[in-house]
């Protein structure tokens, strides 16, 4: 009776142990399953993660391009627009050169300027740099001449004497020279250029084309400087996106 009893118990012992052993592998596999499809959900979200990401970081860098080429755009029209035929020294499809006071440095002489006379009584000649270029202006004409030195408060020094007599309050001003230009970069990406007093710099970068065209006062093309009194420049980029002209008038 008593071994009965024991192989009873022991038997009921072996079925629970089955029992639970059947347990902990289903619970395993259920848990490889779940992890399983947790790793492909994730993967899903960090692809859609990524996608979104990348769509957003185009769509920035297309933004900042267009900031970037409105902002350059700007730059030459208001600086186009301080330019005269008779200013112009170079209307090509590629190059635009003029000279022009695009900072509004201006002042009038203070005293008769005798020819020959090489230092000028102003107003305030403060900030004007060495070597620019000034136009003393007169009734009659205008002559350039550059600076021998950095202007003072009441004085500019030419480096060659005037040819010419100016009154009192003639006007004198400062007229740089500005070059617009398309170049390639060492990657052989073209670039719109702008260039002041010999300091370069990219005005806009990443084209597939810069051109300048040149209009007359009929709105037909010309060549020729003197004839010019609208200038077109069209920019196309590398993204197809971006094709834009402008025209502008010069000063009459």
């Amino acid at each position: 009776m008593s071994q009965l009893r024991a192989n009873t118990s022991h038997g009921k012992r072996v079925k629970r142990n089955s029992s639970l052993s059947g347990m902990h592998g289903l619970c395993l596999a259920e848990l490889l399953i779940g992890m399983a499809a947790g790793v492909i959900v994730f993967a899903t979200v960090l692809e859609t993660f990524n996608i979104v990401h990348q769509h957003v970081t185009k769509q920035q860098r297309d933004l900042t391009y267009q900031q970037d080429l409105r902002l350059g755009l700007a730059v030459f029209e208001q600086e186009a627009r301080l330019a005269t035929a008779e200013s112009i020294v170079i209307a090509n499809p590629d190059e635009f050169q003029f000279r022009a006071n695009i900072n509004a440095q201006r002042t009038t002489t203070t005293g008769d300027v005798a020819q020959g006379q090489s230092v000028l009584a102003v107003q305030d000649g403060s900030g004007w740099g060495e070597g620019k270029v000034v136009a003393v202006c007169g009734l009659r004409a205008c002559e350039l001449h550059r600076l021998a030195r950095a202007g003072q408060r009441m004085l500019l020094t030419l480096a060659e004497p005037v040819q010419s007599a100016f009154p009192t309050g003639a006007s004198v001003e400062v007229r740089n020279h500005v070059v617009y230009y398309a170049k390639r970069d060492e990657r052989g990406l073209l670039r719109l250029m702008r260039m002041v007093d010999g300091g370069a710099g990219t005005l806009v970068g990443g084209l597939e084309r810069a051109r300048f065209a040149y209009r007359d006062d009929r709105g037909r093309a010309t060549s020729e400087p003197s004839q010019v009194k609208r200038v077109v420049v069209e920019i196309e980029s590398n993204r197809s996106t971006h094709h834009v002209v402008r025209e502008v008038s010069l000063r009459s």
